[in-house]
C-alpha cells in the first residue's frame, strides 16, 4: 500500500512465477485512487503513467527471461563439448 502523505492511495502487487513446465507468467496488479488535491487533478496522467510501467515491466521481464534462456542453452551446449 502507499504511504501516509503520498498522493496517490492504493496498493501494487507484482508476480513473476515460472512453472514446472518451463513457462513464465508475469502480472501487474494495481489500483489506486487520488489522495490528495493535486493527484485529482493529474489523475488521468497518473493512470496513463501506470499503464506504460505495466507495459514496459512486462516487456522487460519478457526480455530478461529471452535473456536467461539463451544464456541457459549456451551453457548447455557448452558443456555437451
Amino acid at each position: 500500500g502507499c504511504l501516509e502523505g503520498h498522493l496517490l492511495a492504493g496498493e501494487e502487487a507484482f508476480v513473476l512465477e515460472r512453472r514446472e513446465d518451463d513457462s513464465v507468467w508475469y502480472g501487474v496488479n494495481t489500483f489506486s485512487r487520488p489522495a490528495h488535491p493535486l493527484a485529482l487533478v493529474g489523475y488521468p496522467a497518473v493512470r496513463a503513467l501506470q499503464w506504460k510501467f505495466a507495459r514496459d515491466s512486462t516487456r522487460a521481464v519478457r526480455e530478461g527471461v529471452r535473456d536467461a534462456r539463451a544464456a541457459e542453452s549456451v551453457e548447455g551446449d557448452e558443456r555437451r563439448r
